[in-house]
């Protein structure tokens, strides 16, 4: 016979054992940072660990911190990328119309 305790554990080992979306983590991070309920309560009702919030929040926090460290400079990387692909796809073009030219000649 399951006790509350052990039904309630065994939950949280599907949950641990299940990859959660990542929509759903975010929800669960920002309710315990907003700290209205306590997170075992938050945990429990969701069926996951204390120990996996924790972690969950901890990489929210750094995702946070490395995307307002250096949101420009990750634009200006985007900006180079994408010439350097315009420059590729222009040369590929000429490239695919010398070979049709050369095609077509024979």
């Amino acid at each position: 016979m399951f006790t509350a305790s052990q039904d309630s554990h065994s939950k949280v080992n599907r949950a641990a054992r299940q990859p959660w979306p990542v929509d759903r983590k975010v929800d669960l991070v920002l309710q315990g940072l907003l700290r209205r309920r306590p997170v075992t309560e938050l945990c429990r009702e969701a069926g996951v660990s204390p120990t996996c919030y924790y972690q969950w929040r901890q990489q929210f926090i750094h995702a946070a911190q490395a995307g307002l460290a250096h949101p420009e400079a990750e634009r200006c990387n985007l900006e180079e990328r994408i010439r350097q692909l315009e420059m590729e796809n222009t040369s590929l073009q000429q490239q695919v119309r010398v070979l049709r030219d050369l095609c077509l000649a024979d």
